[in-house]
């Protein structure tokens, strides 16, 4: 059973969020804002990733793809 918190970050409409998810993106500020300034498509790919993540190192993985994304 996923957890999930409700979305409180800046900049992204009022959806759900993996738990580890948030919590990862939380500490890594340029993942964050980028995140924030994604239109919804490239939200909703990363957000694919993150739900289907078996791991603290495979969620991880997306939050840092998060911050290399252009």
């Amino acid at each position: 059973m996923e957890r999930y918190q409700k979305n409180t970050l800046p900049g992204v409409s009022d959806e759900e969020l993996p738990l580890g998810f948030g919590m990862a993106l939380a500490q890594n500020d340029l993942a964050l804002k980028k995140f924030g300034k994604m239109d919804e498509r490239q939200r909703q790919r990363f957000l694919f990733d993150a739900r289907h993540a078996r791991s603290k190192e495979e969620m991880q993985s997306v939050v840092n793809r998060i911050g290399e994304w252009q």
